[in-house]
């Protein structure tokens, strides 16, 4: 979703810890991103520790993102998020509380000062009404803006007395799972998946219109505004990036493979196969979430004659830092299909390498080619499970799609 390396929601994982165990309490804890002095994001986390095995969950709605397996080192345990370069370290301050801090390694000298503690009360973020004096569940037209300019959205809430979920559906993607509280008329939503920490801070006045912040981790903010509307509809996202080459001949790639030799399409292995084109980078929530869809589809219509070229543009510097980052998301996934390297992650790369597109706008974009080598589709962005029927709308009609193109 756009370019900035931002979006969030709150994750699930397990680790084992080899002993000595660390000594702390089994239940529900709070954890805490410091964005500024007066701005935290709240999270939930499920801790069960059972002598030499301590399992920790943290969870966004139905959201769960893995973590690998913890290092400790000195006082200090080192936990790293399976899908991305960013890791969690902390210290156990007592048995009910830890304490340390976030850093995403995507980011040069980017953290963020992390804490939990151990708590019984019944919603995350603190409260204090239980019962909310407003009604945010529904859909909303949105608009944010930044000194970059305005970005339209369709926020889409489910309230349940003081609690609440939700997402944020735009034209390059979703903010994926957000959860969170209602406070009074104030409505608190956020995601932390290991490379976003999203935060979404909404007032809503006596006329029904809500006003106010979001904070992507510490580096981004933008003043946010919505009113409730069931009838507006975002720009169709299969027509915002276009084919602007004369004929199929015009569709030509040269990258590398990840072990450095030459890569170019077409060739015979696409030849009369339906060919999806994936332009993605791992650091992207979104590309993720595409990823384990078009997962599911290789392993579906592959042997029907569909493949998938996955381009990654990736934070390497280098060709051996990007090619290490996409085998790494290839092995986590398992992924079967074709990954080849696109090189350094900007705009212009992408539009030079991909000469028969016009505004290309988003990571992911999609390009659909039928089994003569023409452009069927290209769909900028990806709403994911967060989005529901979106999404499983979505599912539907790309399944129709890929086997319309199959069995021409």
């Amino acid at each position: 979703m756009k370019f900035i390396l931002f979006s969030i929601f709150f994750v699930s994982s397990y680790f084992s810890f080899a002993k000595p165990t660390i000594r702390i309490k089994s239940g529900k804890w709070i954890g805490v991103l410091e964005l500024t002095q007066n701005e935290k994001l709240y999270f939930e986390i499920r801790i069960d520790n059972k002598k030499s095995n301590c399992t920790i969950q943290i969870k966004n709605g139905e959201e769960i993102v893995p973590l690998n397996q913890p290092t400790i080192n000195g006082d200090s345990v080192h936990v790293q998020f399976a899908n991305f370069n960013t890791e969690l370290i902390f210290k156990v301050v007592n048995k009910t509380s830890i304490q340390g801090r976030w850093v995403n390694h995507i980011k040069t000298n980017y953290e963020i000062p992390f804490k939990a503690y151990l708590s019984k009360a019944t919603t995350v973020f603190p409260i204090t009404k239980l019962s909310p004096v407003k009604n945010f569940d529904g859909r909303w037209k949105s608009s944010f803006k930044d000194m970059h300019g305005e970005e339209i959205a369709i926020g889409l809430f489910q309230q349940n007395g003081a609690n609440a979920t939700g997402t944020f559906l735009t034209e390059t993607g979703d903010y994926r799972f957000l959860s969170g509280n209602v406070d009074s008329n104030t409505l608190y939503l956020s995601g932390f998946d290991g490379s976003h920490a999203y935060l979404f801070v909404g007032t809503q006045d006596d006329q029904g219109k809500i006003k106010g912040l979001f904070l992507s981790g510490t580096h981004h903010r933008s003043v946010w505004t919505a009113e409730r509307n069931d009838t507006f509809q975002l720009s169709d996202a299969d027509s915002i990036t276009t084919f602007v080459g004369e004929s199929k001949d015009d569709i030509i790639l040269n990258f590398k493979n990840l072990d450095g030799t030459n890569f170019e399409y077409p060739n015979e292995q696409f030849k009369d196969k339906v060919v999806i084109i994936q332009i993605m980078g791992t650091w992207c929530a979104n590309c993720m979430d595409e990823t384990v869809y078009f997962k599911e589809l290789y392993d579906k219509y592959n042997a029907k004659g569909l493949e998938i070229i996955t381009v990654g543009y990736e934070t390497g510097a280098t060709f051996e830092e990007c090619s290490k980052q996409l085998q790494a998301f290839q092995q986590r996934f398992n992924l079967k299909n074709t990954i080849v390297v696109g090189g350094n992650v900007r705009k212009n790369k992408v539009m030079d390498d991909f000469t028969f597109l016009s505004n290309f706008s988003s990571y992911p974009t999609s390009i659909f080619i039928d089994k003569k080598g023409n452009v069927a589709r290209i769909h900028t962005g990806f709403s994911g499970p967060s989005t529901g029927k979106i999404y499983t709308d979505y599912k539907q009609e790309t399944e129709r799609l890929i086997e319309e193109l199959i069995n021409l």
